[in-house]
């Protein structure tokens, strides 16, 4: 495979620069340990904030003037191969907001990790997770983002199992499992791609298979399941749940807010792979109806639109359940995991409807983006939240808490914050990036009509899923919300729900409960001021950070990139259409927290309805595991009896071959035997014949000696020979496949 030359505009030594400054920070953490615990956490604090001034320089250099590249030498294969990191708009976007995540978690982290055990072991894998996710989003091709994925997905086990508890664990082990099986698939899909697109890189060749007509589809099912597996994509979404409350608050937030991120970056860039189709050029020429039309006609285009098609309805899927299982989780953090489950439905649907529409699929682009962002905003708040609620209150259960807007005002201020920004409450950002993925939807439902598709009618019904998957969201935080700070709470029998028990089996009181400390506080302010932000200043936002990002895309149309960077968001077109979810979102919520605001100690609630098994995934995964190892044992029984019966052909062998050497022991002692015999009769006869003799003529001597030898030979050693002479045989031939069999297995 010869290396492609670069169409890159310039060389940088920033995205080298962004990857060694956490490496360099790892090892200041790992030095300083626990004998300087306020130098390694002022040395992790200081590295993430300077990664963000790089992440932050490199985003204003690549959307000003173009993308920008760095050589590493050290990954390099010959001439075949040579790893090279490559930052367009799309990975600038991805390291601006990962940095920004990173440091708020790490600024939250210095106090949150006080009394947790190996705190300088977590730090160092926190900053070294951090070089091998923002290697991700600077990878040039499929296959060196294979390598940084995989280094992303083995070093998050560690900040998943750092508790080292039972449940953290099993949690691990879970996470670990998904990570191996996403990245065979993944990397059997990269090998795929190779050989379709003839080439790693992300644009593939003009005259590749992989354009120029009906693409593997192989190829991309294993790159989707692989990125999917990271993304929490249903249905393997399975880790997630368990991970993100076994992981200290702070590495939730990274693996909510970025890490997760990692997966649907894959899967926009397996998307992206398919907009330069050659011979279209729709971007360049025409708009609208006409490239409907072309894309009626069939070709790759045909097929990427239902590439497109069937990940809308993945991602409705996604979203869709997460939010059901949200609705009846009582752990904060459990809640918030499936939430991440849903709010990565979103994304997926705008990226779903940017392969639908193709060229003309900006909106959809924009959606996702404007999504990511304000989802690691309002996750990484919400988790790092929980993580100061941890600290203070030592507890999760939301029916165990109540009234902490009380004791907590300003991470009530912050939850709140990201409560109404994923909600899609107008003037926060979940608004803005909510409603462009509906005019998506929208837009991929008349498009579908314009081209007469018999998938219009399923377009529709996903967009109409998108409306009640926002209710049901709005139902689930207002429900956590509620419970966690502005419940009031009431005393049980036996024990009284003033009293909670913290992760170190310590009983902590409520009224001993305050606010986080300081720096905990300035962590969680970030995010929650970046979700205000987001939803006060969409204009400068898509102006200055989507915008960009979707120009540089080789594909889209021009006049749809446009309209996504003039987007009218405050009008009342839109503003009418938060209505009908925040309708369902109330309903939801009175149907399931009427007992408490009644004041009512019984009644059935939605919120404490528990779901049968059989609906959960990890139900059937287990039934396949355990179908999967009953056709075992049924093919080790059918296995058993083949051995059985190969065992008895070798021992009868065995037992063939025995007799044969034992019966080639008796030839050897018969004839050992009648040698001695003959030996006796030759001394007789020498003694006999030959000694009287002596005084004869020596030719009539020899004559008569060899005369009796031969005698004595015909009747005595013939006959055993010729009595013998198929066993010798046997012996021979057992004897040579032996000496074969040796040196095969020598060979091997």
């Amino acid at each position: 495979m010869a290396v492609e030359k670069l169409a890159i505009t310039a060389f940088s030594p920033l995205p080298a620069a962004i990857l060694a400054v956490p490496l360099v920070g790892s090892l200041a953490a790992l030095h300083f340990g626990d004998r300087r615990p306020r130098a390694r956490n002022a040395a992790v604090v200081s590295t993430t904030a300077l990664v963000l001034v790089l992440a932050v320089a490199l985003g204003v250099r690549v959307l000003g003037e173009g993308p920008v590249y760095f050589d590493l030498r050290i990954m390099r294969v010959g001439e075949a191969f040579r790893g090279l990191l490559v930052v367009d708009g799309v990975g600038a976007f991805f390291c601006l907001f990962a940095s920004l995540l990173w440091f708020a978690a790490s600024l939250h982290a210095s106090r949150y990790m006080e009394h947790e055990h190996r705190r300088p072991r977590f730090f160092a894998f926190l900053l070294l997770g951090q070089t091998a996710t923002l290697g991700v989003f600077m990878a040039r091709d499929f296959f060196t983002l294979y390598l940084f994925f995989e280094a992303m997905g083995l070093l998050g086990y560690f900040l998943v199992v750092h508790s080292e508890t039972e449940k953290a664990r099993a949690a691990a082990a879970k996470y670990l499992a998904m990570t191996v099986i996403g990245g065979l698939c993944l990397l059997m899909g990269v090998m795929l791609y190779l050989g379709a697109a003839d080439t790693v890189s992300f644009a593939p060749r003009p005259d590749s298979r992989w354009l120029t007509g009906p693409f593997p589809v192989a190829a991309v099912a294993l790159l989707i399941l692989g990125f999917g597996v990271k993304a929490g994509m249903v249905p393997v979404h399975v880790w997630l749940p368990d991970a993100h409350p076994a992981a200290p608050s702070p590495a939730s937030a990274l693996l909510s807010g970025v890490m997760i991120k990692a997966g649907a970056y894959g899967i926009i860039r397996v998307i992206l792979s398919f907009l330069s189709l050659p011979g279209s050029h729709a971007s360049e020429a025409s708009h609208g109806p006409e490239i409907a039309v072309h894309a009626a006609a069939g070709g790759p285009e045909a097929g990427l639109r239902m590439l497109g098609f069937s990940l809308i309805w993945i991602a409705v899927g996604t979203m869709f359940i997460g939010m059901i299982l949200a609705l009846v989780q009582r752990d904060i953090k459990r809640t918030l995991a499936y939430s991440s489950v849903s709010q990565m439905g979103y994304i997926l649907l705008g990226v779903g409807c940017l392969g639908y529409m193709g060229a003309e699929g900006a909106i959809g682009l924009g959606g996702s983006l404007y999504h990511i962002l304000n989802h690691a905003l309002f996750k990484g708040c919400f988790f790092l939240a929980a993580g100061s609620i941890l600290f203070c209150a030592h507890e999760l259960d939301m029916y165990r808490l109540g009234g902490l807007w009380k004791k907590m005002p300003v991470t009530c201020a912050c939850w709140c914050a990201a409560a109404l920004g994923i909600m899609g409450i107008p003037l926060f950002g979940g608004f803005v990036s909510k409603t462009m993925i509906h005019h998506a939807a929208v837009e991929a439902h008349h498009l579908a009509e314009h081209l007469h598709s018999a998938t219009a009618g399923w377009v529709r019904t996903a967009e109409i899923l998108f409306v009640v998957t926002g209710g049901g969201t709005l139902a689930y935080i207002a429900k956590t919300t509620y419970y966690v700070f502005f419940h009031r709470r009431r005393k049980e029998k036996g024990h009284g729900l003033e009293v909670s028990h913290d992760h170190h089996g310590g009983a902590t009181g409520h009224h001993e409960v305050k606010e986080a400390h300081p720096v905990m506080l300035a962590g969680t302010a970030v995010l929650a001021l970046g979700v205000l932000l987001a939803g006060v200043l969409p204009g400068r936002v898509l102006k200055d950070l989507v915008g960009p990002v979707a120009e540089g895309i080789k594909g889209l149309d021009h006049h749809a990139v446009e309209h996504v960077v003039e987007m009218p968001v405050f009008v009342w077109a839109n503003l009418k259409e938060i209505f009908l979810p925040v309708g369902i979102g109330i309903s939801l919520f009175l149907l399931g927290a009427w007992p408490d605001l009644l004041g009512r100690e019984r009644g059935w609630s939605l919120f404490r309805l528990r779901l049968p098994h059989w609906l959960g995934v990890d139900f059937w995964y287990l039934r396949m595991a355990r179908g999967a190892r009953g056709l075992l044992f049924l093919c080790r029984a059918r296995y058993a009896r083949l051995k059985e019966s190969v065992a008895g052909g070798i021992e009868q062998a065995r037992e063939v071959l025995f007799l044969t050497r034992q019966r080639a022991s008796q030839a050897r002692m018969a004839l050992a035997r009648r040698a001695e015999l003959g030996a006796n009769h030759l001394v007789r006869a020498f003694r006999e014949v030959v000694y009287p003799t002596l005084t004869q003529r020596p030719v009539d001597l020899l004559v008569r000696a060899g005369l009796a030898v031969y005698g004595q030979a015909r009747e005595r050693v013939l006959p055993v020979i010729q009595e013998y002479q198929g066993d010798l045989a046997v012996g021979a031939l057992a004897l040579a496949v032996s000496l074969v069999l040796f040196l095969i297995i020598r060979l091997l």
